[in-house]
């Protein structure tokens, strides 16, 4: 999955949680230098792939649509577009409730879980910078548990549960003094990720 150039040295939704960690321990520190080092580069490191990612990403196209089916909502696919919040960060969102003019009414995020799918936490922190970048004041995290089985004919073998019972979802709202919290950790991010970009770009001089 190739993500937009759009979103290199930003801090972004998914990993926003990294920032609020530890203060300014070594998981924030690194996540900070990764970013500096995207600008420095030019291009961000490969996107981390596993059996429960490309999982997630096969489904969420039907998952999507699924949760279109019960709710009667207008459901668009994103088509991984990277929304700015600002210039230092932003998010990716999988959809967006719309009306019928195609206006942005809520943020959608669909996990498509192999496992744990009835221990998973609300992703609160990735919802509250997703309708940021959408500017909506509403947002769905969507559970649905869907098989990663499959026939001798390539046919998936779907799980013998009703759908009504694979797919939950929470309806989230905006949380405007959470979102300041979260921008006011960004800007002192950003400081930290400017210096780093500075010394990664100055030569190292050379004793004679």
């Amino acid at each position: 999955m190739n993500l937009s150039n759009k979103r290199l040295g930003k801090f972004t939704a998914s990993s926003m949680h990294l920032l609020l960690v530890g203060g300014k321990g070594a998981t924030r520190d690194k996540y900070i230098r990764a970013k500096a080092e995207e600008i420095v580069r030019g291009h961000a490191k490969s996107n981390f792939s596993n059996r429960h990612t490309e999982h997630g990403h096969m489904n969420e196209g039907e998952a999507g649509a699924k949760f279109q089916e019960l709710t009667g909502l207008i459901v668009d696919y994103l088509n991984q577009e990277f929304f700015e919040i600002n210039e230092n960060c932003g998010s990716t969102p999988d959809f967006a409730v719309v009306d019928f003019s195609g206006k942005y009414l809520a943020s959608v995020d669909v996990k498509c879980p192999t496992e744990t799918f009835f221990e998973q936490k609300l992703m609160f922190i990735q919802a509250q910078m997703q309708m940021m970048s959408l500017k909506v004041d509403t947002h769905y995290l969507v559970r649905y548990m869907t098989s990663s089985e499959v026939d001798d004919d390539g046919n998936k073998i779907e799980y013998d549960i009703p759908l009504e019972s694979r797919m939950f979802w929470t309806k989230i709202t905006a949380d405007k003094p959470f979102q300041d919290m979260l921008l006011a950790e960004i800007v002192k991010a950003s400081k930290e990720r400017d210096l780093y970009v500075e010394i990664f770009r100055k030569p190292i001089l050379q004793n004679p």
